[in-house]
Parts: C-alpha cells; structure tokens; sequence
C-alpha cells in the first residue's frame, strides 16, 4: 500500500441547508461535460493471484497494471507474469479499456524505491537507458501509458523529477501513448504537503492527468471525505483542470490492513459502514456509502475516480465498483446543473434508489433548498400505509399508530390531528405526489441527515 500522508483531524458537520456549488456532469456514458470520466482500477499482479476473468474492464475506462520495479542502472525488473499482463491487456482492449503500467510504487522487496528513482534520474545517460526501456516495454506489451509513482521527490531531487517527467513525457508522446502520475492528496485547499508543493508546473502540464492518493493519512482518518475534499480544492487550486483530476479511493482498512472483500466476507453490514471492530486490529475504511458520496464529488469537481486495488472488490451487491457504474448510468444523462442538484437517499444506511425508468418519481430540491421526496416509495420501503384523499386532495400515512395528513399546496401538516407548521409545500409533479422529506420523516420517528457536498440524505430510525 501507499504512504502518503502524516496525520491531522477534522470534522465534517451535518448540515440541512443545501449550498448549491459548481458541477461537473455526466453528459452521456462516461462523459464529464464533454470528456471521459475516468474510472480506474489499479490491478497489482505482484500481489494478488485473482483470475483476470474476474476483473470487470468493461465496468473501468482504465486499468492501472502495478508495478514495474526500475534498477539504478536505468534497466527494469521483469515482470513476474508477464503473460498476465499480455492476457490483461487483450481483455481490456476488446472492452475499449486502456492499460497503463504503474511505474514504481512505495516498496520493493522491503526496500524504498525513492532512492532507485533518484539514482536514475539524477544522471542523464541513466535517465535516457531508463526511458529506452520503459518505451520499449509500452510497446512490446501495446500498453496505452505510463503511471509514474515516484514516492516522493524532495526539495534535493525535484529537478530531477522534473527532467525525468518531460523526457519520459515527450518519449511517450512521439509513441501516441500518455504519461500519469500518483501524487499526494492534502489535508487544505491551499496547503499540501511538500512532497505535493514541489510538484512544478511544467510537470502537471506534462501530465495527462494525475491520480490523487486521497488515504494513508493516519488509522483513524484513513481516508474521510473532508480529505478528499481538500486534495481536490488543493490540485484545483493549483491551476490543473478538473478533468485531469482523478479521485483516489482505498478498498482496505487501517490499521488492520484487511481488504475490503475480506471485510465483507466477515459481515455484509460491514459494506455498509467505516469502521470494523476486528482482532487483534480495528478497520478504518471506506464503505458504498462513502465511496459513493466520493464519486458523486468526484462528478461534480474532477475527472474520474480510482481504486486501490481493484482486486480488494466484492462480486455481489457489495460490489464498489458496481455501485460506480450504477450511479454513472443513472446520471448520463443529466445536465451540469442537474447533477448539482442530484439527490442520493440512504435508508438505514443503504441506497434507496430512484429511478426514472420506474416512473415512481425521482427526489429533488425545491426553490425553498429542501429535498422533496416522491411519497410512495420511500414511505413504504419503511412499512408505511400511503394512501391519497382525492377530494381533499390529501396524502394519508399510517405507520405505528402515527397518521399523517399531508394537504397539497399548503404549509402544514397533520400529525395525529396536531397541526404542525413546515416550511415548504406538498405538490404535484408529473402526476405523482411530492413531499417535504425532513418533515414527514422526523413526524414518523425518523431522524435526517443532509451532507450537502454530496447533495445525499440519510434517513435512520431514531432512537427512542
């Protein structure tokens, strides 16, 4: 795994008000305002022993082959299954994926590899050797680019870098083919971590996107969603484009290290949560609900997201990268501001899903910011009777001895024959019957939590 960060805390508040903010939508299959929305997976060969029929390459746009080990003579460390990557590289292909070689990494063999890349790069006729056969290897294996994952230069070797990423860049350039890098995340919007900070400009122009390690940061912030925040207002403010910016997502646990599949296999609730009470270890991690609020973040303020690694997944309705390619297809077709306003529901901490093709209605946000929710669903999906008073034009919920009488177009309802003042008003839409969420819910023993940078509300019974 990948270090990457040193520790500091924060808190992210709940809040209800809804702070619209800038979008970046999904315009048609894996468009972001005209260009690819990227979803990549890293898949370590070295670490895992999965069969490639099991990798999901028409679910990814990219796949991130990890590692290829330099030498400090400008040569290569062969790679341990080469017909893996050859296999890989075939499947992906035929599903229009493209196949990048993670170059370096933390790690070889228990050894840092930060020294092996300041060696190479700091000596010119090394620099070229190390070039000539990254190139060679791009070709021999038809790969589409290079991940360049140098941990980490400093302020003594940043010029090197430097040169190694505009020779490497151009090298791979002449062969049609692209150049990333793995960079940090940061805990400010405009403080990074040095390694971060030194990154120069010719660099990330020289890069065609770069993949932020938004993780690591320490076992109990491993990787909370404020930090994914700050490193993509960092990378942003920095100057690079939002579509050069993709999300990094961990699918394992500090400090137990166990991976996410692993998690699952223990307790499928644990899909469902961030934390895990495992032995001799707790686990830190990321569950669907986080990762989605990511990706919906990630839709709205980058170009793409990541997983570390992909092999860490689940095969069922667990499944992360399932849950991603979910939400991409159901928000295709939405415009930027559309997608801004696009309201995720957690019902007991799983996704209550909307649909248009289901013609139940979908949720939304009304003049007044707050969420309206169509009846039915919802309702019933927590054991409520809904019914609708025609003449009085009434919706009419009974649950657990509470009724609900919710007027069309005024700013009360009933609560057990108490009248109770809200807000916002009832409506129509296209035929069917809006509500206020908060309201109604918290009427019906159901607490609401609003995060508004991911525009998702989750719904949990509150307790008594």
């Amino acid at each position: 795994m990948k270090k990457t960060m040193s520790s500091l805390l924060a808190i992210l508040f709940l809040i209800f008000a809804f702070q619209p903010a800038g979008a970046w939508a999904a315009q048609a299959g894996k468009e972001v305002t005209g260009r690819e929305f990227k979803v990549i997976g890293y898949y370590s060969g070295d670490l895992f022993n999965e069969p490639l029929e099991k990798l999901r390459t028409d679910q990814l746009t990219h796949v991130m082959y990890a590692f290829l080990i330099p030498k400090e003579d400008g040569t290569l460390v062969e790679l341990e299954k080469p017909d893996q990557l050859k296999e890989l590289v075939a499947k992906a292909h035929q599903d229009g994926t493209k196949v990048f070689i993670a170059l370096g990494g933390w790690v070889y063999k228990n050894q840092p590899l930060a020294p092996v890349f300041e060696t190479v790069a700091a000596s010119p006729a090394k620099r070229t050797l190390f070039i000539e056969n990254v190139c060679a290897l791009v070709e021999a294996y038809e790969l589409d680019g290079v991940e360049l994952d140098w941990e980490h230069p400093n302020a003594n070797t940043i010029a090197d870098y430097e040169s190694l990423v505009l020779e490497l860049g151009a090298a791979l350039d002449r062969q049609g083919k692209e150049l990333t890098a793995a960079l940090n995340g940061a805990w400010s919007p405009i403080q990074g971590p040095v390694a971060a900070m030194l990154i120069t400009e010719a660099c990330l122009e020289r890069f065609d996107f770069i993949n932020v390690m938004a993780y690591d940061m320490n076992d109990g912030e491993h990787s909370p969603f404020w930090l994914s925040q700050t490193s993509l207002d960092y990378w942003l403010n920095r100057g690079l484009p939002a579509e050069k910016i993709v999300l990094g997502m961990p699918l394992y646990a500090r400090p137990s290290w166990l991976q996410y599949r692993h998690l699952v296999a223990q307790n499928p609730d644990y899909a469902y949560s961030d934390y895990a009470p495992t032995t001799p270890l707790e686990s830190y991690y990321n569950g669907l609900n986080t990762l989605r609020e990511k990706t919906v973040l990630a839709l709205k303020k980058a170009g793409g997201v990541m997983l570390f690694d992909i092999n860490e997944d689940t095969e069922d309705e667990t499944s992360v990268l399932s849950m991603i390619d979910d939400l991409l297809s159901r928000t295709a077709h939405l415009s930027r501001e559309e997608l801004n306003c696009y309201v995720t529901v957690v019902l007991d901490k799983k996704e209550l899903v909307f649909s248009e093709e289901e013609g139940l209605g979908v949720p939304f946000i009304d003049e007044n910011n707050r969420i309206m929710m169509p009846v039915r669903k919802p309702l019933e999906a927590i054991g409520a009777k809904v019914g609708y008073d025609e003449p009085s034009r009434r919706v009419i919920v009974e649950k657990d001895g509470i009724t609900l009488q919710i007027p069309i177009g005024k700013n009360t309802i009933m609560v057990n024959n108490r009248e109770v003042a809200i807000d916002t008003r009832p409506l129509i839409k296209d035929g069917r019957a809006y509500i206020p969420l908060g309201a109604c819910f918290a009427a019906l023993g159901y607490g609401v939590a609003w995060h508004g940078d991911s525009t998702t509300v989750f719904l949990f019974q509150s307790e008594k």
